[in-house]
């Protein structure tokens, strides 16, 4: 039972930190040969599904129009997806040159909604973005650059968190975004970043797949860009920011959802696991995608081991000790401001969310239950208001 305790421990280990330290440590030793090109005037289109986003809709389209993008052309487009409050209204009254709005009667879902969008777009670019983000300055024009390369057929900005008072939750999932966004940039220096975040990302418009329902469309859409043997950069200076939900039961539910969708996605770009067709980047999806979504079945098995070598052995008696006081801890961390002040109790719980709600969206695909549609959750960041979308990881 130790020695199966300790392969546990290691594959959890090199899952969730050793294989993205040592793929950081690698990238460190690429250099990169071939000249950085500017990109050709594109045209650009910013595409924003939203469902009742009139607090912040406005806002998000000023942030954006007030980006300088150098020699591109920006247009907007706003899908409207059944929203039954004056979101389309604002949005129009915005800028009516450069914005249209796409009015959704029904609330039909996002990934509807998109599909109902692109049939329109024609451009060079689409850049996808979420109604709550806002944009840091300089974001649009360094997502814009790596198409200077004709390789390039996909860029990924980098989500940031905006740290508010309000959500104590905000430190787990800033922790999480440096991480993740770190290990995006050893990716694109080692052929290509397995896939974007819906906060702010981009694709050349011909490589834009048609959406299948119930996925997670982030994942999904860019991910099209490796199926085409294009490589997906990561631009770090994209900076796109979106605070976390002060609602522990609302934010846990996001993350079942976006699991649940970011599995179907996964499932249906099963073939770019074969490293004959893609190569490296079949390893780093592998890892990044796949297996990191596996730690929550370990760390179970951990404490099933725990438990059953516990009668013979001291030290895993005190290994299954530790482990229920440090789940026990975490789970009572929302009920206790308290322990929010203990160092590390927030970001245990935020990685106990996060496995959890795992399991849970695994589950929900094995039962075949899909989430087609979404309701705001997240907090608007600088926008003027306070109602969101929903993301998928």
């Amino acid at each position: 039972m130790i020695v199966l305790f300790w392969y546990l421990v290691g594959a959890v280990v090199f899952i969730a930190v050793g294989y993205g330290a040592a793929l950081i440590l690698l990238s460190g030793l690429v250099v990169s040969r071939r000249p950085k090109l500017p990109p050709p005037p594109l045209d650009v289109t910013l595409l924003i599904a939203a469902h009742n986003e009139e607090h912040c809709i406005a806002g998000k389209l000023r942030n954006a129009l007030a980006q300088e993008i150098g020699p591109h052309r920006l247009s907007i487009v706003v899908v409207s997806d059944g929203s039954t409050d004056g979101t389309g209204d604002r949005a129009r009254s915005v800028a009516p040159d450069r914005v249209r709005v796409i009015d959704i009667r029904d609330h039909v879902g996002k990934i509807p909604a998109l599909r109902r969008a692109l049939r329109d777009i024609t451009g060079d670019v689409v850049v996808f973005s979420d109604a709550n983000s806002t944009f840091r300055p300089g974001a649009l024009a360094a997502l814009l650059a790596p198409f200077g390369d004709d390789r390039v057929g996909g860029v990924c900005g980098a989500p940031a968190v905006r740290r508010s008072r309000r959500s104590w939750l905000a430190a787990g999932e800033h922790l999480y975004w440096h991480y993740d966004n770190r290990l995006k940039q050893a990716e694109s220096a080692l052929g290509g970043v397995v896939s974007a975040q819906g906060s702010l990302y981009a694709v050349r418009r011909a490589l834009v797949p048609d959406i299948p329902t119930a996925v997670a469309d982030d994942f999904y859409i860019s991910t099209a860009v490796p199926a085409a043997g294009f490589r997906l950069a990561f631009a770090p200076d994209a900076i796109s920011e979106e605070a976390v939900a002060a609602n522990v039961r609302r934010e846990f539910g996001r993350r079942v959802r976006s699991t649940e969708r970011g599995w179907r996605a996964l499932l249906l770009r099963r073939g770019l696991l074969n490293p004959l067709r893609t190569g490296p980047y079949a390893v780093h999806l592998l890892f990044h995608k796949l297996l990191r979504r596996m730690v929550p079945v370990l760390l179970l098995a951990l404490l099933v081991v725990s438990a059953l070598g516990a009668p013979g052995s001291p030290f895993l008696q005190v290994m299954l000790v530790a482990q229920v006081l440090g789940y026990s801890l975490a789970i009572a961390v929302p009920f206790s401001p308290a322990l929010r002040r203990v160092p590390g109790a927030t970001i245990a719980f935020f990685v106990l969310e996060t496995q959890a709600a795992m399991v849970l969206g695994l589950a929900r695909v094995a039962m075949g239950r899909a989430s087609d549609r979404w309701t705001p959750v997240r907090e608007a960041t600088g926008n003027g208001g306070a109602r969101t979308n929903t993301s998928s990881r």
